[in-house]
């Protein structure tokens, strides 16, 4: 009986694949009979994105429509018949949208209901900014379009879905650290992946076709030496501004061999307290090498091996020292991002705050791989500067009393929101996310 409730929903698909095939998106076409496979699901947050996708399928049919007539106008040919057809079509798109109001059918989508709204709301807003970035930018970014004409637009709506899926798990605190740890080493596996291929000759898998070293602090030194802009460092820059210091911990492409790394130890250790000044001088050093090498008119072959080199120090340190304290000692001492992404943090509103039910157990401490909840940061209720909004900690509260805010927000909502963004992003970043 599914089946025939979903009829509308499935002509409608159908229809909308039939006309983006005869004009020649494929990849369009593709998601447009592919859509209804997540019908399967079952999910709540499913009875929100079709919907939403057929009325944007609705526009799609206006803007054909009055471009149909526009040109059989111009022609002087009659419109008539074409409008009332076309019409009707718009019509039965935006009409199908509607049933799952219905209570039978809305009652089989009724997992997760919970966050049904935040998961579609992370579909959306991939879709979106992948779109925007598949209509705007000239250079191929999303890899399937460099493989596939018009696929660019199939590896939307799956990493839009992914998303969803995601927010989903993320949003269940008791699961949101393993997720989180997750998903950040697939994107990691993601991200080098492309590397090893692009260094085995394949240049698709390269930003541009040409090759940098993956190390973070050339998110600085790299642009600096070169005198010139970056997609990485527009992509950084804007990540940072949304979600503060969560770059590290959700899109930092190297930060979770750090934190694998940490995770040999159960019970991390206190950090000495020269960390920060230490990873300031890091920026400062990074920064001034960076230009001074340019001024020097060094070549860029010995720049990058001086480049490889900080890397693999980073990498050492890593294995030896953040394996004995437990801490990710790679992005909290040695990583110079590690502070352009607190500077640049403060203006993003999320925080993350004690509240007064915590009885001082100091059980959170064991979660917090950044050496940022001791016992002094606890007592003033918010974790220390090295926080990057992980939420570990969150989760790992019984009684609730730490949790994320965002201005006036309630902490509930402040919560959602941060995940949506986090997720939203880290999708984008797989998308996009390469050497």
């Amino acid at each position: 009986m599914n089946l025939v409730r979903l009829s509308p929903v499935l002509l409608s698909a159908l229809i909308m694949a039939a006309h983006f095939y005869r004009t020649g998106n494929v990849g369009l076409a593709v998601v447009s009979t592919s859509a209804p496979l997540i019908l399967f699901m079952k999910r709540r947050w499913v009875a929100y994105v079709i919907p939403g996708l057929l009325l944007l399928g609705a526009m799609v049919w206006i803007n054909t429509t009055f471009a149909f007539i526009h040109i059989r106008q111009a022609l002087g040919m009659p419109w008539m018949r074409l409008a009332v057809i076309l019409g009707t079509v718009t019509l039965l798109t935006a009409l199908s949208a509607l049933v799952f109001s219905r209570k039978k059918l809305a009652g089989t989508y009724s997992r997760a209901m919970e966050t049904a709204k935040p998961s579609a709301a992370a579909f959306f807003l991939t879709g979106f900014i992948l779109t925007t970035v598949q209509f705007k930018v000239k250079l191929p970014l999303l890899l399937l379009e460099r493989f596939i004409p018009g696929g660019g637009w199939i590896e939307i709506f799956f990493l839009a879905v992914y998303a969803a899926f995601i927010t989903e798990k993320m949003l269940d605190r008791t699961q949101s650290a393993k997720w989180r740890r997750r998903v950040w080493a697939l994107f990691s596996v993601v991200f080098f992946g492309q590397l090893v291929l692009g260094l085995a000759g394949m240049e698709q898998f390269l930003m541009t076709g040409k090759l940098h070293l993956p190390i973070p602090a050339m998110i600085i030194a790299g642009p600096l030496f070169r005198w010139e802009t970056s997609i990485m460092l527009f992509l950084f820059a804007g990540a940072v501004v949304l979600i503060g210091p969560a770059w590290c911990s959700y899109l930092c492409y190297i930060g979770s061999w750090d934190d694998a790394a940490s995770r040999k130890r159960r019970k991390p250790k206190k950090l000495p307290a020269w960390r920060k000044p230490v990873q300031i001088a890091m920026f400062i050093l990074i920064t001034l090498t960076a230009v001074g090498l340019r001024l020097a008119g060094v070549s860029m072959t010995v720049a990058t091996f001086m480049g490889l080199l900080f890397g693999l120090a980073g990498v050492g340190i890593m294995v030896i020292w953040s394996r004995k304290s437990g801490a990710m000692t790679h992005c909290t001492t040695w990583c110079p991002i590690g502070v352009l992404v607190v500077w640049i943090g403060k203006i993003s509103p999320f925080r993350i705050r004690i509240n007064d039910s915590c009885n001082d157990c100091g059980i959170c401490r064991l979660s917090c791989r950044y050496d940022a909840l001791n016992l002094t940061d606890i007592k003033k209720r918010k974790p220390g500067i090295s926080c990057t909004l992980c939420g570990d900690c969150i989760g790992s509260c019984k009684d609730s009393s730490i949790e994320y805010r965002f201005l006036g927000m309630k902490a509930e909502h402040a919560g959602i929101l941060f995940i949506v963004l986090a997720v939203s992003l880290h999708t984008v970043f797989l998308g996009l996310g390469r050497i």
